[in-house]
């Protein structure tokens, strides 16, 4: 989680459904609803970086596809790696 002093602020608005998740995470978890955003945007950022970097060649090359072959590459591998260490905790249960 970033340092205090560091972090930038955002104002974000949420729909009912999602509002309502958050709210359960939070109090399941005793924590503010606004660590539970940051977590799980925490555990998203290699994803949204991996986005990102693709909109970024489209942006260059002017090729839609060039963000398609970027990011399949990126989610197939991660997806892998995210259901490997799935399994692992999952059998430590």
């Amino acid at each position: 989680m970033p340092n205090q002093t560091s972090s930038k602020r955002i104002s974000i608005s949420l729909s009912p459904e999602l509002h309502s998740v958050i709210s359960d995470l939070s109090q399941l978890q005793n924590k503010p609803m606004s660590r539970v955003v940051v977590e799980l945007l925490d555990e998203l950022t290699p994803l949204l970086s991996n986005v990102r970097d693709g909109l970024m060649e489209v942006q260059k090359t002017n090729d839609p596809k060039a963000l398609l072959r970027h990011m399949g590459n990126d989610f197939v591998l991660e997806g892998l790696e995210l259901l490997g260490d799935l399994s692992k905790e999952i059998k430590q249960l």
